[in-house]
């Protein structure tokens, strides 16, 4: 999990109820704060050729060695289409649901959210499981990402992030 400030990927802790966030907090510092290198130029890519998209995987928005690119075949493992809520978490935690919304994810990374298609900047893979699993994070735009599990949390579901439209709106609650 990316950690505070810089990184779009901050606002996922508005994602979580208060017992989820110190399990996010203890897991974001050893998996993937911000901050750091990953290698090389943090730029890995793959799939695309021919004018298509390629997925890239920005390794430097993350704890050194956290993520990677995912290969090809490991990616298109969570691609499918994830209706979920949109709303926002009020201060006590509660989540206040303002509309539904789906998601989908191709096989080789892009989104459609909410009817609208979108590039995505960063395709990233967690290189170990944790305890929602391994999560693809997908950063669209500058404000917008989305995490997809290959395992279902009860309360976030498998797929949740942040609405690319205005960068402040939640999704949560996605399931196939």
């Amino acid at each position: 999990m990316p950690g505070p400030s810089l990184h779009p990927c901050a606002r996922r802790e508005q994602l979580r109820r208060p017992s989820l966030l110190a399990l996010g907090v203890a897991v974001g510092g050893l998996l993937a704060a911000c901050g750091g290198g990953g290698g090389g130029d943090g730029d890995d890519a793959i799939g695309g050729g021919g004018g298509g998209f390629t997925a890239t995987c920005n390794t430097a928005a993350y704890a050194p060695g956290a993520v990677e690119l995912p290969e090809a075949a490991v990616l298109a493992t969570y691609a499918g289409t994830y209706a979920g809520d949109e709303g926002h978490y009020d201060n006590s935690g509660s989540f206040i649901k303002s509309a539904s919304a789906t998601l989908v994810v191709a096989a080789d990374g892009q989104l459609t959210y909410k009817g609208v298609a979108y590039v995505p900047t960063s395709v990233c893979i967690d290189k170990v499981a944790g305890p929602m699993g391994k999560l693809v994070y997908v950063l669209v735009g500058t404000s917008g990402h989305f995490d997809v599990a290959d395992r279902v949390d009860p309360t976030l579901g498998q797929a949740w992030g942040v609405s690319p439209v205005d960068g402040t709106t939640i999704f949560t609650n996605g399931r196939k």
